[in-house]
């Protein structure tokens, strides 16, 4: 029989004062045989890190069985071993580069970062010329780990890895209207599926996903 024990491990020299907020490292000891195996586990935040992809990415693999669950947690090791018997040398150089994300200097949940962005509804005007508008939508995609290119005639693309979107029938603000929809209803279904997931959020994401001021 296997017995499981759970350990979180707190970086620093031992003085950890009350409400001080540490990095923790959560491992999952596995007794068998005696022997002693030890397995990291992350959050999907944290696993969308280290494997260079948008945390939605992560959440459709949670969803079609792509990665091994410890509780609500990912273990590594075990989701590596599983992915290694389907990886191609392609794509295995494509998903093991760690990406950093310093910009993004928020921790919440997916709901309370939900929940600040429809507190910003209608506090931000509209950015009034061209460069402030591509900022603006350039910042909202990247929150959700999305990619966006500007065609002419100020359409956009946008590419959620699952699907592409093209917004072309209007000018570039109403174009960037559109797709900031997409992007809010996208965020919303995962903060709904997973409300206490806690996840890494950027303030200038947040803002561009505030809808404009009418």
């Amino acid at each position: 029989m296997r017995s499981w024990q759970q350990l979180s491990l707190v970086p620093g020299n031992g003085d950890v004062l009350p409400g001080d907020e540490y990095p923790i490292l959560t491992f999952q000891l596995k007794a068998t045989s005696g022997l002693m195996d030890i397995s990291m586990l992350m959050s999907k935040a944290e696993y969308a890190r280290h494997r260079g992809v948008s945390r939605q990415t992560v959440y459709d693999w949670v969803e079609k069985g792509e990665v091994v669950l410890s509780g609500t947690k990912i273990d590594v090791d075990a989701t590596e071993r599983q992915q290694q018997q389907h990886l191609s040398p392609k794509n295995e150089a494509q998903t093991t580069a760690p990406s950093l994300w310093p910009h993004r200097t928020r921790e919440l949940t997916w709901s309370e970062c939900w929940k600040e962005i429809k507190s910003g509804d209608g506090k931000f005007s509209a950015p009034d010329n061209v460069d402030g508008l591509l900022e603006a939508v350039s910042a909202a995609a990247d929150e959700l780990g999305y990619d966006v290119e500007f065609l002419e005639e100020g359409g956009i693309f946008l590419d959620t890895q699952d699907a592409e979107f093209y917004f072309q029938r209007y000018e570039l603000k109403e174009n960037a209207e559109q797709l900031l929809l997409t992007l809010r209803r996208e965020l919303f279904y995962t903060a709904t599926e997973c409300p206490d997931e806690i996840a890494d959020w950027s303030p200038e994401g947040i803002k561009a996903l505030s809808l404009w001021r009418k």
